[in-house]
């Protein structure tokens, strides 16, 4: 149970710091899982990615620690699976070692919505998880996340140019107005009155 002044997240951090990475790697514990499901609780790919970063959490804690977090994920979601063949400790090491390197400008949180969302759509793993199914299921949700980024990109960008656009429609409406209103302000008896409200016509 995750004490009342404490984040899942803060309580994730010292699970995996009170335990060698072996040990984790070897099973999860009811707990371990409840904190990941409580964390992946209304988990959106925007709030993934404003999560701080794995290479930010490198340098704050350590890479073992990054490591460590991310074999409790590995292990709680390989041990949430009725299969009979299942990727054992050193195999969940080794991926997790791997994805902290792969992914440095991703989140933790990138990988939990990545195994949640593999888990909720439906995929059928039959009687075996191996590293390989594993690791393309975490590399789909990562091509799935560029597309939505590149979209919400593209998004962005259209809505600045129909913005721009109205604006620039609306400059046009108004500058003549502006323009006659200057034009009307230039005194009678200036010495280039006309020659002045001449220019300021369009």
């Amino acid at each position: 149970m995750v004490p009342a002044n404490q984040t899942p997240e803060s309580h994730l951090l010292a699970t995996a710091a009170a335990a060698t990475t072996n040990a984790l790697a070897e099973a999860s514990t009811a707990e371990t899982r409840a904190m990941l499901a409580d964390i992946g609780i209304g988990l959106t790919k925007a709030q993934a990615l404003a999560a701080p970063k794995i290479f930010q959490l490198t340098h704050r804690i350590g890479e073992r620690e990054v490591v460590k977090l991310l074999v409790i994920i590995l292990r709680a979601f390989v041990d949430s699976l009725r299969v009979k063949e299942k990727p054992d400790a050193a195999d969940l090491i080794a991926l997790a070692d791997d994805l902290a390197r792969t992914y440095t400008h991703d989140s933790i949180k990138d990988i939990i919505l990545a195994l949640k969302e593999a888990r909720m759509s439906g995929h059928n793993f039959y009687t075996a998880l191996d590293i390989s199914t594993l690791y393309k299921l975490i590399a789909d949700y990562f091509e799935q996340k560029a597309r939505f980024l590149e979209n919400r990109h593209l998004d962005q960008k259209a809505t600045g140019a129909s913005t721009q656009a109205a604006d620039v429609q609306l400059l046009g409406d108004a500058a003549p107005r502006m323009l006659e209103n200057v034009a009307q302000q230039i005194p009678d008896d200036h010495p280039n009155a006309e020659g002045l409200r001449q220019k300021l016509t369009i």
